[in-house]
């Protein structure tokens, strides 16, 4: 261990994490050929009304410009997301989910909850996270964190990067 009070808790919520997330991508892999980050995505856009500037998209998830850009174009290829150029800004883009899309993600969001109850109902510690209830973070107000760009992506194209 860290030998320090938050270090140790730290490492702690990590692990807890990383079993968390492990779980989540098998699951979402597997019977939906969706990634964390592009589900994560969807998840951003699900919560518009309509069309999101790209910029503003990628501010709210936990992904690099880069990543977000790759999972979009798997995403539009996939019939998932639509994209078109931002009005009055022709350097910007905007993008929204299409019926498929919300569709797709409707039916992973269950599956993870699905998941999340299992881990939940098999480890205390699990539990323990996921029963604190969450301040409502605005993700912009958050500081950016730097980003590898190498999650896995949609439909296996290239499952690790």
């Amino acid at each position: 261990m860290a030998n320090t009070p938050l270090g140790d808790q730290w490492l702690s919520l990590v692990r807890i994490c990383t079993r968390m997330n492990q779980a989540i991508e098998h699951t979402l892999a597997d019977r939906h050929g969706l990634c964390v980050g592009a589900y994560e995505i969807m998840d951003v856009m699900g919560r518009t009304d309509g069309w999101i500037r790209l910029g503003e998209l990628t501010a709210r998830a936990s992904r690099s410009q880069p990543q977000v850009s790759r999972l979009l174009a798997q995403m539009v290829k996939e019939g998932y997301a639509d994209r078109e150029p931002s009005p009055g800004d022709g350097r910007g883009a905007q993008v929204r989910l299409t019926p498929a899309g919300r569709k797709a993600f409707q039916k992973a969001a269950a599956e993870v909850e699905g998941v999340l109850e299992k881990l939940a109902e098999e480890s205390t510690n699990a539990r323990a996270l996921m029963s604190r209830p969450l301040p409502d973070l605005d993700p912009l107000s958050e500081p950016d964190s730097p980003s590898d760009g190498k999650s896995p992506v949609v439909s296996g194209a290239g499952r690790r990067g």
